[in-house]
């Protein structure tokens, strides 16, 4: 055989060698598992959650009666103060709101104030007529309680772990008032502001309901609220 002969035989075996190689598996060169088929995507936490509390903004807030053209009548030295409905944190030294029962006047006397927020009235749900107070379905209890905000301050409201199987709060209309584990108030940059709606209780209504109380950025304050509930222990 010639010379140009055994070259082009020699060329095709190499050819043949490395076509058997890559179909016997014999190559060492897969490509790279991608890293985003190995990752997971997890869903945000829902609105309203204990990691997302449902916001309760400036645009909610009512001005209520016989408040001046800058904003609610509000305390002049909210005291801070964790504490439970029969010790609760100083009250008001005026009504923040119409906004209660008619029950329970809106005196200063049953208002409850934790640093900026003041629940007008919230202490009269302690004991007494309960259907003066809220309303009853096949749910539970839904009891109309306002918040007031002094101006500029964010607030958030969580309800204890211990409780939040059986009361919620009902604030942020937006999101149709449905009981919520955790929200967070807004108040308007120019005026205190009310925020009407309230909390629910499962069942007949009656518990002792604690509630974190968080401003702005700083550690929550507790308090522990009596829903017809009689005197609860403190915090």
């Amino acid at each position: 055989m010639s010379g140009r002969g055994l070259r082009a035989s020699g060329v095709a075996l190499g050819v043949i060698a490395l076509l058997s190689a890559c179909s016997s598996g014999g190559s060492t060169h897969r490509p790279a598992a991608t890293d985003s088929a190995r990752v997971t995507t997890e869903a945000p936490p829902p609105v309203g959650s204990i990691e997302h509390p449902r916001p309760v903004a400036c645009v909610e807030a009512v001005r209520s009666p016989g408040a001046s053209a800058t904003g609610v009548t509000t305390g002049n030295s909210p005291a801070k103060s964790t504490a439970t409905t029969t010790n609760m944190p100083t009250t008001s030294s005026s009504s923040s709101s119409s906004s209660s029962s008619p029950a329970a006047p809106a005196t200063a006397k049953n208002d409850v104030t934790v640093g900026p927020l003041t629940w007008t009235g919230l202490r009269a749900l302690t004991d007494g007529d309960q259907s003066g107070h809220g309303y009853h379905n096949s749910d539970g209890w839904h009891y109309k309680v306002a918040a007031s905000i002094r101006t500029g301050a964010t607030v958030t409201l969580t309800i204890g772990a211990e409780q939040r199987a059986k009361a919620g709060l009902e604030y942020g209309r937006a999101f149709g008032s449905t009981p919520a584990p955790a929200i967070t108030f807004d108040a308007c940059p120019t005026r205190p502001t009310v925020f009407i709606g309230g909390f629910f209780v499962a069942g007949d209504g009656h518990a002792c309901v604690p509630v974190d109380v968080q401003v702005g950025q700083g550690a929550p304050q507790r308090v522990v609220i009596s829903f017809f509930n009689g005197q609860c222990p403190a915090a």
